[in-house]
């Protein structure tokens, strides 16, 4: 099933507020914000209470046209997306040249942000087969209206204005972990990727709390990646995220947020995960931030005078570096929660704000990875837990590229056991029901180290004393199917 190319006289059209109306109402606040570009406006839409609905051919199709005059864009959240398996949902404009979907029961989910569709009119279509189990269901609570252009044909020129640099040579990598945030449909800001100690590759993003500072705003945000000037420039997004740490105005504030996205990352966004290092918390050597101003295309500012500890706004003092003025570029709206790179390439702060636009590069405030990495305990107020879950005594690790393309290939009903872990000399393997054919060890790259061929037994003992510490990736291969785990070797 398709979205219909060919389309009825719709009657069923939801008439928001144009931006006039929003301009005289209670969302001129909004409109007068410097960190919205769009304006959110409530709504109660679902196949029970709007819409038209139709048969055809063994299905049922349910269409509802959404209009706000005016708007350079619209987005919407759903919530209560339940789909049964076979139908389809599609958002699209009015002439079908852009189209979302199909979402399907793979998408069901409490919250559901949907991307902006340029034009101030999207319609959602919803195809139900006649054979499903459950009617579907679904609610679309918001519809942002776009007053900014934000996502209009000439959404880059702040970029041309100010002469932003996109990353290139030796940064070329780190732009991939590098994601613009859409949060709650209304906000733009920019957040990092980044590797954890034991190189698992969970999909943990870092970025400001003032950005993202509630479950529910983790929930409705979408997280666009490699959003540059290529021809996929804006297709590479996931929905959704759980907030796992941020630390609020409680005894004690930071600006640092980390969320752990709801969806696997796709082979074909070629992520990578940036380093980090939780040791700088007095000066650095300059510093290189790649970011999304006012939400366009990723750019880049460099600062090569030294960056001292200061105090910014009422968070906790001197845990930021400040940028007295950009060398080149300059941060702007939109590059909120944006990483602060050292010369090694590893993240060292992001940025909570300042003073920085087009025409003033100067006076912005980086709060330091140092402080939001474990200067408050409980795991939800730190990024420790998150980033070095084996709680080694590590304070900094390289970005890197997942080892393994592809999905991973596991045993069925596996139960791969490495003891111990972490280890010095040797490590032990065992699989409950399988029998073990080989173990291979790669380091964090993907570099083959020890191979050890066996002959089925369990446990399978693996000399690792003349590994470096550090962490590394074992792949254990059986008759059917092959599982991996994550080992981390230390000092003696």
């Amino acid at each position: 099933m398709s979205v219909r190319k060919t389309l009825p006289q719709l009657r069923a059209v939801s008439q928001l507020p144009s931006r006039q109306q929003l301009m005289q109402g209670e969302s001129a606040a909004t409109l007068n914000s410097r960190d919205a570009f769009a304006v959110p406006i409530l709504t109660n839409l679902n196949p029970s209470n709007s819409g038209q609905w139709e048969c055809a051919e063994g299905v049922s199709v349910w269409r509802l046209a959404i209009s706000s005059p005016n708007a350079f864009s619209l987005n919407l959240i759903f919530t209560d997306f339940y789909l049964p398996h076979g139908a389809e949902l599609y958002i699209y404009n009015s002439d079908t040249t852009v189209v979302l979907g199909a979402y399907t029961a793979d998408n069901n989910a409490d919250f559901l942000p949907t991307a902006p569709i340029r034009g101030d009119m999207v319609i959602v279509e919803y195809n139900e087969p006649d054979s499903v189990d459950f009617q579907g269901f679904f609610n679309i609570v918001q519809v942002a209206h776009d007053f900014k252009g934000a996502f209009a044909a000439s959404a880059d020129v702040a970029k041309t204005q100010c002469h932003f640099a996109p990353p290139t040579g030796q940064w070329t990598d780190e732009a991939r972990a590098i994601c613009r945030i859409l949060v709650g449909g209304t906000t733009l800001c920019t957040g990092t990727l980044l590797a954890t100690a034991d190189h698992s590759f969970e999909p943990y993003v870092l970025t400001a709390r003032h950005c993202i500072y509630s479950e529910k705003m983790a929930q409705s945000s979408l997280f666009f990646f490699n959003y540059d000037t290529t021809e996929n420039a804006g297709q590479q997004c996931v929905a959704g995220a759980r907030l796992v740490a941020a630390k609020d105005n409680d005894k004690g504030f930071l600006d640092f947020s980390l969320v752990k996205l709801n969806g696997a990352i796709p082979e074909d966004y070629n992520v990578y995960y940036a380093g980090w290092d939780a040791t700088a918390d007095t000066a650095i050597g300059g510093g290189v931030c790649l970011h999304h101003p006012s939400g366009s295309a990723m750019a880049m500012a460099v600062a090569t005078d030294t960056l001292r500890a200061a105090s910014y706004r009422n968070f906790d003092k001197l845990t930021f570096f400040n940028v007295a003025q950009w060398a080149s570029g300059a941060t702007e709206q939109g590059s909120s929660g944006a990483p602060l790179f050292d010369a090694n390439h590893r993240v060292v702060g992001l940025l909570a704000g300042g003073d920085s636009d087009c025409d003033y590069p100067m006076n912005d405030y980086f709060q330091m990875f140092s402080a939001a990495y474990d200067r408050y305990s409980f795991d939800s107020l730190q990024l420790k837990c998150w980033l070095n879950p084996l709680n080694g005594n590590i304070l900094q690790t390289n970005g890197a590229y997942p080892p393994t393309t592809g999905v991973r290939h596991s045993a069925a009903d596996v139960c791969l056991i490495a003891t111990p872990n972490p280890c010095t000399t040797e490590v032990s393997f065992s699989a409950h029901g399988r029998s073990i054919k080989c173990v291979d060890i790669y380091d964090i790259v993907g570099n083959q180290l020890i191979t050890a061929n066996v002959d089925g037994r369990q446990p399978v003992i693996v000399d690792v004393a003349k590994l470096q510490p550090g962490p590394y990736v074992c792949r254990v291969t059986f008759d059917n199917g092959t599982s991996e785990s994550i080992i981390l070797i230390r000092d003696i």
